[in-house]
């Protein structure tokens, strides 16, 4: 398309806006539409006095924000108008092909020292502790395909390569491939940055093979709960974009344990799920509650071996898969973690450790301060 046509083409679609923004003008006036085009607002009253003194344009400006009826239909039209001229990128987040929004991850952003820290980190705790590195890819590595057409994401599968290679076979899991193995499976939200219940469930296994434990615990993903179905994520929010309703799942065999989750030594709640946050802005908080520093979960297995994981949110849906095969978990976000994570794996010599991060949220920790 010339520069010319694009320019008729996007006049044409300008036009059509207006005329249908018009339209719905003319008809709310004339009481042919009502709900929620009428909002009650009364039109300010002008005199010289309130003209003078500023009221009246302070008056005006109230009315036209609360009486504007059809600026969320306006809004709508403006964004279809972009979406059918190829707009794909919202408040710093990409939409991609099967409505999947995706969080950018700019290859600019990680690289450099941060990555060589990271690796180092990880190094001395592969060494220091036998951790065993879970690190895994997000959306936009494992569903490439999905996003738009030309769009920057930094090369994650570069980068666990290096991890692999730092830390040896015998301490890297590779997630990876588990998830590219099942990439036409619903492992991610297609509305939130977060791996989903399934995906964990394909860590957990590619754990427990790589673990050495007896037997892996059966989980049933046929049986799984649903605990929502409107589940709505930042990512759509966030680019201001309508979305369908995805589904929360969790495994039955989960439900009702008899665990207690101590978090940041003070607050006691049971189980691993709070029901609570499936209403809020933070729904996926109903696995673990909101972000902590630490948390203690104290499984009762007695017999069990201790296990400490950094983790992020991610971790919060895996976590319970893993929880019989111990007796404590100890759960540390190294971002807002107040200890020293050094003296915490000192105390716990005997303890298992697995890093259990989504690529980004790890290289993130090792932003360099200005």
């Amino acid at each position: 398309m010339s520069e010319k046509q694009n320019d008729l083409f996007t006049i044409g679609i300008i036009a059509l806006m207006l005329l249908a923004f018009s339209v719905t003008d003319v008809l709310a006036h004339a009481g042919l539409l009502h709900g929620d085009f009428e909002t009650g607002a009364t039109a300010p009253v002008y005199t010289s006095k309130s003209l003078m003194n500023g009221t009246y344009f302070e008056e005006v400006e109230a009315y036209v924000t609360a009486d504007f009826y059809n600026v969320t239909r306006w809004s709508r039209l403006v964004q279809k108008a972009e979406l059918l001229m190829g707009k794909r990128d919202w408040n710093d987040v990409l939409l991609g092909k099967r409505d999947t929004f995706f969080e950018k991850h700019l290859t600019r952003e990680y690289e450099g020292a941060k990555v060589q820290e990271s690796l180092a980190y990880l190094k001395n705790l592969t060494e220091n502790h036998h951790a065993r590195v879970m690190l895994i890819p997000t959306a936009d590595e494992i569903w490439s395909d999905r996003l738009p057409l030309y769009a920057d994401a930094f090369d994650q599968k570069a980068y666990l390569d290096q991890v692999r290679e730092i830390v040896g076979e015998e301490h890297y899991l590779d997630l990876y491939a588990v998830l590219a193995e099942h990439s036409n499976e619903a492992i991610y939200y297609r509305t939130d940055p977060h791996w989903t219940s399934l995906a964990a469930y394909y860590a957990y296994y590619a754990w427990w093979k790589a673990s050495g434990k007896l037997l892996p615990y059966y989980y049933d993903m046929r049986n799984a709960t649903v605990v929502t179905e409107s589940f709505v994520g930042p990512l759509a929010k966030a680019a201001g974009l309508e979305a369908k309703g995805e589904e929360i799942l969790v495994f039955e065999e989960t439900e009702g344990k008899s665990v207690s989750v101590i978090y940041d030594d003070y607050y006691v709640a049971d189980g691993y799920y709070r029901p609570e946050h499936l209403d809020s802005d933070n729904a996926l908080g109903y696995f673990l509650g909101e972000r902590f520093g630490a948390a203690t979960i104290q499984t009762g297995k007695k017999s069990k071996p201790e296990l400490v994981v950094f983790g992020d949110e991610n971790s919060h849906l895996l976590i319970p898969l893993l929880a019989p095969h111990y007796s404590k978990i100890f759960i540390v976000h190294l971002d807002q973690f107040q200890g020293n994570p050094k003296a915490l794996l000192e105390r716990r010599r005997d303890a298992e450790v697995l890093v259990v991060q989504s690529v980004p949220n790890w290289l993130d920790l090792f932003e360099q301060k200005e």
